[in-house]
């Protein structure tokens, strides 16, 4: 008998488990998030010190948001974006697939 199960089999298994796709888009997001103050970041030439001071935060909550381990309140998402001399715009976009 064969009991190996193949990766998108058991993706596709857990993924329709209730509360797991929300999960993985919160995911998701918080991962994006991070990339973006982490490239932003980076092109001002700041270390995750430096962007931690600027925003009230420590080096180590820097460190965890750029690397998507913490979905972030709107008030830290405004201190970065004050930090890194932005406008934090939060909005609603129609779905790409929606009619």
């Amino acid at each position: 008998m064969n009991d190996r199960v193949d990766w998108n089999d058991l993706r596709e298994r857990r993924m329709a488990e209730p509360g797991v796709a929300e999960a993985y888009e919160a995911t998701r997001l918080a991962f994006e998030l991070g990339q973006e103050v982490r490239h932003l970041r980076e092109r001002n030439g700041w270390s995750q010190s430096q962007l931690a001071r600027a925003a009230s935060m420590t080096q180590s909550a820097v460190a965890r948001f750029e690397a998507g381990g913490t979905v972030p309140t709107l008030a830290v998402l405004e201190r970065l974006a004050r930090a890194l001399d932005r406008k934090l715009d939060v909005k609603f976009n129609p779905k790409a697939d929606a009619a």
